[in-house]
């Protein structure tokens, strides 16, 4: 697995728009707020044109741009990490298009999610380098910080190798008035597990299930060959939901299991799903097909419902699970 190398001082951060672009001004003034942050803390910001289009539909602009864009950053060689703006419905579009070759030149940290799935999850499971589920740019426009969100940044800049559970979460985006304010706090945090308190280690990967279920469906990306080739680690897959159904959530993971992709799991780690409709419940729908065959977390600080603990594919991870706090840690000399 290719670990991209630690951000320091001096090098560019590249912000781009794979998807979705921002427009509204509350967004704008978060963004400004967000390069004006990382400024202060030694790095340089780049952002590509589209960051800042959106059409009618959601699409920052034609997946030739968008592509031509993100090789842009690629490219770059002072440009150490990039991160996505935002999310949306169309980086799908992108994959046809991709030349991978500019990807595997120079190996960057690239962040996002939610769509961001579809970059991040095709490029550590078919390219073997190492990618970033977390908070895209603008998070790094709140005030104040959250503590996850300077967590994350730490972990990229290679002085923190661990997080542990936050004690609060957000039920929704929240409301914007300035484009400032931080992440809701809403509810209390509480993770669950189907074994009781335990432990489990092994490559991480995953992302948005919703982006999943499309991979499954169109045969896009293939985790097989990344769930062999380091099967002597044992794998540990994470999930989170946009909006999905009781029988989408039981079709993705049994399609999983049926492809070999749950083989020599060590256990799964589900994030908070933002909307849910069944009548059965979220993880007890994941629990009905995934039976007892390996521990799996639920409530878990990743995905749609702030904040959003650092997932990086490709590395070797530890949770260790106690009493409905988690804490996660990384070996990247793995």
């Amino acid at each position: 697995m290719k670990i991209p190398g630690f951000i320091r001082k001096g090098d560019v951060v590249g912000v781009t728009a794979p998807s979705a672009g921002i427009t509204e001004p509350t967004d704008l003034n978060r963004f400004a707020n967000a390069k004006k942050r990382l400024e202060s803390r030694g790095y340089a910001v780049e952002a590509t044109p589209d960051t800042f289009m959106c059409d009618s539909e959601g699409r920052s602009s034609p997946a030739e741009q968008r592509v031509s864009e993100l090789n842009s950053l690629l490219e770059d060689r002072s440009v150490r990490a990039i991160y996505a703006v935002s999310g949306g419905d169309y980086e799908c579009e992108m994959l046809p298009l991709m030349d991978w070759d500019f990807v595997e030149a120079d190996p960057k940290w690239i962040q996002g999610y939610s769509d961001n799935t579809v970059l991040l999850f095709k490029i550590t499971a078919e390219h073997d380098i190492a990618t970033v589920y977390g908070g895209n740019f603008n998070d790094f426009g709140m005030e104040p910080l959250h503590r996850s969100v300077e967590e994350g940044l730490e972990i990229l800049e290679g002085s923190r190798t661990s997080q542990e559970s936050f004690p609060k979460h957000a039920l929704g985006f929240g409301e914007r008035v300035t484009g400032l304010e931080p992440f809701p706090e809403d509810a209390d945090t509480v993770w669950e597990s189907s074994v009781g308190d335990v432990s489990f280690e092994g490559r991480l990967i995953g992302g948005c299930m919703d982006v999943i279920e499309w991979f499954l469906k169109k045969g896009t990306a293939d985790a097989r060959d990344f769930v062999l080739r380091y099967s002597v680690d044992g794998i540990v897959w994470y999930l989170e939901t946009y909006d999905m159904t009781e029988e989408r959530v039981r079709w993705t993971l049994r399609t999983m299991e049926e492809k070999g992709w749950l083989d020599g799991c060590k256990g799964m780690v589900f994030g908070r799903p933002l909307f849910y409709q069944g009548t059965m419940g979220y993880n007890e729908a994941a629990m009905s097909e995934i039976g007892n065959r390996f521990p799996m977390l639920f409530d878990a600080d990743v995905g749609h419902r702030a904040p959003r603990m650092l997932f990086v594919n490709g590395a070797v991870a530890r949770f260790d699970y106690f009493a409905g706090r988690c804490r996660l840690t990384y070996d990247f000399s793995r």
